[in-house]
């Protein structure tokens, strides 16, 4: 294997792991045996087991945290921002090979060893209520907790992430598409 499918494959090995036995249970001697490669090889590709996650989790919110801030300051409505992203968003999700359910559900972000990434995805969150903010008062939504809304898009795109580590998709876009209309149809007004 080429030095970049190795890490690829640690990776997706790794997102599996950590959905069925969690972070803290998952060990790098088990990873480097669901890769088919020695422990000593895993750490030439990976230090330790904290920076796999800070892989798996860059790997699906360093963008989104730029898109989701770009949303928040373009002008617009603010229903059609939203829409974008999580099409965006969704799309780009249903097309890793990597379980990243885990690292948002799972018991990785509750580590202390990893309360950077916790931050990181709370900063998300917070752009996220503001654009569902923007939306409300603008009179496009309906008068919902950003707060709790953000809780409805984090628990759609969770569902879209297991229905994608679980279905084989044939169109990625479409499902996006159909996942973002759902939302939109939750915080619109009638």
């Amino acid at each position: 294997m080429e030095a970049a499918d190795t890490r690829q494959e640690i990776l997706i090995q790794a997102s599996r792991l950590f959905k069925r036995l969690g972070y803290r249970a998952t060990t790098t001697r088990e990873i480097a045996k669901a890769v088919n490669i020695k422990q000593p090889s895993l750490f030439h590709h990976f230090p330790n087991k904290k920076a796999i996650v800070e892989e798996i989790f860059s790997l699906s919110l360093n963008e989104a945290a730029v898109r989701i801030e770009n949303a928040c300051r373009t002008a617009g409505p603010a229903s059609e921002r939203l829409h974008q992203y999580l099409v965006w968003d969704l799309s780009t999700l249903h097309r890793m090979p990597i379980a990243m359910s885990a690292i948002y559900t799972g018991d990785a972000l509750k580590s202390p060893e990893l309360a950077e990434l916790a931050e990181k995805l709370k900063t998300f969150y917070r752009s996220l209520e503001d654009l569902i903010s923007q939306g409300i008062r603008s009179g496009e939504f309906v008068d919902i907790d950003p707060s709790l809304g953000r809780l409805m898009v984090a628990s759609i795109t969770i569902a879209h992430l297991e229905y994608a580590e679980e279905a084989t998709i044939e169109d990625p876009d479409r499902l996006a598409r159909e996942g973002a209309d759902f939302v939109l149809r939750a915080f619109r007004k009638t």
